[in-house]
């Protein structure tokens, strides 16, 4: 009987190296892949850029100055750009534009800056790197729909574009920014979808009552505003 327990533990201490042996592979194996999954990434480049013509103001009379810009047919929308609290009349996609819209406002005597901003660059580490195409398509997507909207706005603005045509550029514009947000999917999209959301649904408000130009090119500041900031949903 002593013998035969003597050959059990015998037995049971030869296996113990073996035991730590695989369990040290084991935690060897699971630090590796993660090392080597959390070195992956994907750098997104995006080639946005965007100037806001805006009058700069102080926190304190930010609200204020919002009324005023919407009331005098701007976007009047709130923005942040070089450590700057201003509010943006529009948005525009070449310098030149921004500068012959200010200059004429300037002769009418108001004073406005110029706001470029440009789609930051963006580094997505790990599994979520994979989904880094998907991350690209959203922003230039987006894109699209603001220069559309844009189209849209200067069509109102110019009595060149109609209700309808305009209704159905912003339906569109909103429909889009809704399909974008039910095929992300992926819970790195979380913020970014919360955002398309709220701009999908702010275009369908604006879509079913009558359209000013204002209106069409407040949506379009706040989608090039998001495009702006693009890496703070991501981040």
């Amino acid at each position: 009987m002593t013998h035969y327990e003597t050959d059990r533990r015998r037995s049971r201490a030869a296996k113990f190296p073996l035991i730590c042996g695989a369990f040290t592979l084991c935690v060897c194996l699971f630090l590796t892949i993660f090392y080597l999954n959390a070195r992956r990434s994907a750098k997104i480049l995006l080639d946005g850029e965007y100037f806001f013509l805006a009058k700069s103001c102080e926190e304190t009379t930010a609200a204020a100055l919002v009324g005023q810009v919407y009331d005098s047919g701007g976007a009047g929308v709130l923005i942040e750009a070089d450590g700057q609290v201003a509010v943006a009349l529009a948005c525009y996609f070449t310098r030149s534009d921004a500068e012959n819209v200010s200059r004429s406002l300037r002769e009418r005597g108001t004073e406005t800056e110029i706001y470029r901003m440009t789609t930051p660059e963006l580094t997505i580490f790990g599994a979520d790197s994979e989904i880094a195409a998907r991350v690209s398509a959203n922003a230039r997507t987006a894109d699209t729909c603001a220069r559309i909207l844009y189209d849209t706005a200067n069509g109102l603005e110019r009595a060149s574009t109609s209700q309808e045509e305009a209704r159905a550029a912003v339906r569109g514009v909103s429909k889009v920014l809704r399909g974008l947000c039910a095929e992300n999917g992926n819970e790195l999209h979380a913020r970014w979808n919360a955002e398309l959301t709220a701009l999908g649904r702010e275009g369908e408000e604006l879509a079913d009552g009558l359209l000013f130009s204002k209106d069409v090119r407040c949506l379009q500041v706040r989608i090039c505003y998001a495009l702006a900031r693009f890496d703070g949903y991501y981040g």
